[in-house]
């Protein structure tokens, strides 16, 4: 498992040093040697407001569950998964942010519930506003609109299905919380399933719109941060569409066959910047930024790590 995965990470290595041989590197240099600091500054700053938001989002999934900490507490642990997120492969980061609060005497299963809802918020906003994006801009995307339209529907069918049967609806929840999950932990964290499923309930009504606002506004601030890169790099380009590149790109970073994204990203934007004329170095230069505001992310991760590093005397 371990070299399968070292193959599949070395993947986006080998195909961002392929689309660099085959782009313009002294354009891409000068791109960024006229960087606008201002507004590349700007972007940097905006980091701590999603931290922040970030966090304050997971404290208050927690503490539906009962599971209260400080707000102080939360950002430096969701940072400290940032961080070893960053330097891990997988979902390392967040097994993180589980470990923290089973070492305050909570189960696997029930510190995991935050954690995942956490991440499934992102994960659906980013899917929900990259496909409405692109109704906008079904003249250049409608053979892709129609696709993923007929495989929304069947999951929708599917999630309809499973949810007028409790005992399917668990099954499903199972799989997908097994697959969540690295193979070195499947054991340890199967015994506790059952307390991921009942603190499930915590997904009321209120719940939902409070995580729906929250990440809304993360997720606006992300996207406004990667248009000022744009503006840094001089790129000319609407919000709107930035704003669905950058939620696509997102989505590809997922599959596991790059670090960080470092070429799975670097093409997605490239071809999706094509449609308006934009240069691939342009496509690669911000593709470069985000990846350095990722990396500065990372590092005011370090800081929240050194100041609250988590006790690895209970294994997950």
């Amino acid at each position: 498992m371990k070299i399968k995965s070292i193959i599949l990470k070395l993947a986006g290595i080998i195909l961002f040093i392929v689309i660099l041989s085959r782009i313009d590197l002294k354009n891409f240099f000068e791109l960024l040697k006229d960087i606008n600091l201002y507004y590349f500054i700007i972007a940097i700053l905006l980091l701590f407001p999603i931290l922040f938001i970030k966090a304050y989002r997971w404290n208050y999934l927690k503490k539906t569950q009962n599971i209260n900490y400080k707000l102080s507490d939360s950002i430096l642990m969701y940072g400290s998964g940032i961080y070893i997120g960053l330097l891990t492969p997988g979902r390392i980061g967040d097994l993180i942010k589980v470990l923290y609060l089973q070492n305050d005497g909570n189960s696997a299963g029930k510190s995991f519930v935050s954690v995942f809802i956490d991440r499934l918020a992102d994960l659906l906003f980013f899917i929900i506003f990259g496909y409405v994006g692109l109704f906008f801009f079904i003249h250049l995307f409608r053979k892709q609109v129609y696709i993923l339209s007929f495989i929304f529907i069947i999951l929708l069918l599917i999630v309809i299905f499973a949810a007028s049967n409790k005992k399917i609806a668990k099954g499903m929840l199972r799989n997908i919380f097994r697959f969540v999950i690295p193979e070195k932990y499947k054991e340890k964290i199967k015994v506790n399933f059952n307390d991921f499923y009942r603190d499930l309930k915590i997904l009321n009504k209120k719940t939902i719109i409070n995580i729906f606002l929250l990440t809304i506004l993360t997720g606006l601030i992300y996207f406004f941060q990667i248009f000022l890169l744009a503006k840094a790099l001089n790129i000319n380009i609407s919000f709107f569409y930035l704003a669905i590149c950058s939620a696509i790109a997102c989505l590809m970073t997922l599959i596991p066959v790059s670090i960080s994204g470092i070429g799975t990203r670097d093409i997605t934007l490239i071809f999706l910047f094509s449609f308006l004329g934009i240069s691939s170095e342009s496509a690669v230069a911000i593709s470069m930024l985000t990846l350095s505001i990722s990396i500065i992310m990372a590092l005011t991760g370090l800081v929240c790590w050194l100041k609250k590093p988590v006790r690895f005397s209970k294994a997950i």
